[in-house]
């Protein structure tokens, strides 16, 4: 290996969780949802937060799961359930991908056939129409002033190299964040990403790309090849990482049981848990089995193959410095995982601090 190539893996491994004793910031993007692995990502993260395990100091929405405003709404109601309003601001980002936009998918699906996968907010137009959770709306939070982008921004700058994003959702947001300011690529400790596919089929559009990359690939670019320590979570790992029956109902039937296990009873049991395994690997690095440096970018290209992870081992540009490289995590310890899993999502709610 030469000189150069062993100093770029040691600049993009992903660094030490907290330093002399003091919880890692986190911001977390995402296209949030109430009781799905966005919205267990964020109870989960509230009592890490409690327990002073780290430190979060924000939730930035973008669109992704559902339209924008739809999940700025569930996000408002998840922080009063959490009773972690007064706390965490919720600041309302990208309302619509850089150049993804829906009338592109209907144009997509023109050329290259319906949709079988998963879309996310695409199965539809937006109608505006919010829908509240299953315990109401909420009832008197409200979104920042600042937008998601000036404070991704400004949070980095005031706290250089001491910032996580937690991005378990398209990246507009941060990807818009570096643009308007690319100050901020150097002063980011570290950027975890639930989304891509690297080896195994995707879950998007006609299965070319995971969801996340596949919606805004042109804002995935943006960040990959951004000069960031950088790890990855793709379908590679979180489809090996599959809620058994038995850990559902540990959750679902706890006893006593909280605002979020009475929630979590009544979703569609889903198999896969996304976001949270990114969560988990972010706050316990020791969690992850099987680490690789790989060259990772995604195809932007408008085709079948749109949103597509691809990877190299060794630079496929060479000299041009265009790919960079990130940390992959491709297996983790299923078992302490879904310990940590059970664990954050039966504690008390309303969340006490410790």
């Amino acid at each position: 290996m030469r000189i150069s190539q062993f100093l770029a893996i040691a600049f993009f491994l992903p660094l030490g969780w907290a330093s002399a004793g003091q919880p890692g910031k986190v911001i977390i993007d995402t296209d949030f949802n109430t009781i799905g692995d966005d919205g267990q990502t964020l109870a989960m993260a509230a009592q890490l937060h409690a327990s002073k395990e780290i430190e979060l100091v924000g939730l930035t929405i973008t669109i992704g799961n559902q339209y924008q405003a739809q999940g700025l709404s569930d996000c408002l109601k998840a922080v009063e359930r959490l009773g972690i309003e007064f706390q965490i601001g919720v600041y309302a980002g990208a309302q619509v991908p850089f150049l993804h936009t829906y009338a592109a998918f209907q144009l997509e699906q023109s050329l290259f056939g319906n949709a079988t996968q998963y879309v996310g907010a695409y199965t539809s137009t937006d109608s505006g129409q919010l829908v509240a959770p299953p315990d109401g709306f909420a009832t008197h939070t409200v979104p920042q002033n600042q937008r998601a982008v000036d404070f991704i921004i400004e949070t980095v700058h005031h706290y250089p190299n001491q910032v996580t994003i937690l991005a378990i959702g398209p990246l507009t947001n941060i990807a818009l964040a570096m643009r308007q300011d690319p100050t901020i690529v150097p002063l980011i400790k570290q950027i975890v990403i639930m989304g891509g596919q690297l080896y195994v089929p995707g879950n998007s559009y006609i299965g070319a790309g995971e969801t996340n990359w596949w919606l805004d690939a042109e804002s995935a670019r943006v960040v990959l090849r951004a000069e960031v320590p950088r790890k990855i979570i793709p379908l590679d790992l979180t489809d090996t990482v599959n809620i058994s029956n038995d850990t559902y109902d540990l959750i679902a039937n706890h006893e006593p049981a909280t605002p979020i296990t009475d929630l979590f009873k009544d979703i569609e049991r889903w198999p896969y848990v996304y976001d949270t395994v990114a969560l988990a690997s972010l706050v316990d690095p020791t969690l992850d089995l099987d680490e690789r440096i790989l060259y990772v970018d995604v195809e932007c290209g408008f085709n079948e193959a749109y949103g597509r992870g691809l990877v190299w081992s060794e630079d496929p540009y060479p000299g041009t410095n265009v790919t960079q490289l990130s940390s992959v995590i491709f297996k983790i310890d299923n078992s302490r995982f879904f310990d940590l899993y059970v664990d954050l999502l039966t504690r008390p709610v309303p969340i006490k601090s410790h």
